[in-house]
């Protein structure tokens, strides 16, 4: 069924079959760059739309309500939840003060058994005073306070946005 021609090469028969055509070639590819085009522009558009709506993370307020003055009765340390604060009240006043580990940002945990150490990192094992002040550990810096104030209503109002640097308590 094959032949030679005169360089040697073998020259094959033209197949004709009477069963359905195949595809050839150059039409498959083409399909393919339509359909590869399609795809390429509906991505783009699905990322125009997209860019459109705005990405943002919505965080609570730096500035909250953390209840009223008789939830606080003196000699407590309330934990507010949620919130990585604990409200302190004495004789003298109240504050607030950070639960978050100033050597790498860990959740500390008060300790109600030492009269010596106020808190403790469970990460990596800084503790801090009743006060905040560094006691032993890897962590650089004191927690710090917050500034509170009492607004209109009765309510205690924690601001964490501002660092209560002179460390003074609201003198309710």
């Amino acid at each position: 069924m094959s032949s030679q021609n005169s360089t040697g090469a073998t020259i094959l028969p033209f197949k004709n079959s009477d069963g359905p055509v195949d595809e050839d070639r150059r039409d498959f590819v083409k399909k393919m760059g339509v359909a590869a085009l399609a795809v390429g522009v509906g991505g783009g558009a699905l990322q125009c739309v997209r860019y459109l709506k705005p990405n943002v993370l919505y965080e609570p307020s730096k500035v909250f309500k953390v209840g009223a003055l008789s939830n606080f009765p003196i000699g407590s340390r309330i934990v507010i939840e949620g919130r990585g604060i604990e409200v302190v009240r004495e004789r003298d006043g109240m504050h607030a003060i950070s639960l978050v580990c100033t050597h790498l940002g860990c959740l500390i945990k008060p300790v109600e058994n030492d009269p010596d150490v106020g808190y403790m990192c469970p990460c990596h094992g800084s503790t801090f005073a009743h006060k905040g002040e560094v006691q032993g550990g890897p962590a650089p810096t004191d927690l710090p306070w917050y500034e509170m104030f009492m607004d209109h209503t009765g309510a205690i109002v924690v601001d964490t946005s501002k660092v209560n640097q002179k460390r003074t308590k609201l003198v309710v």
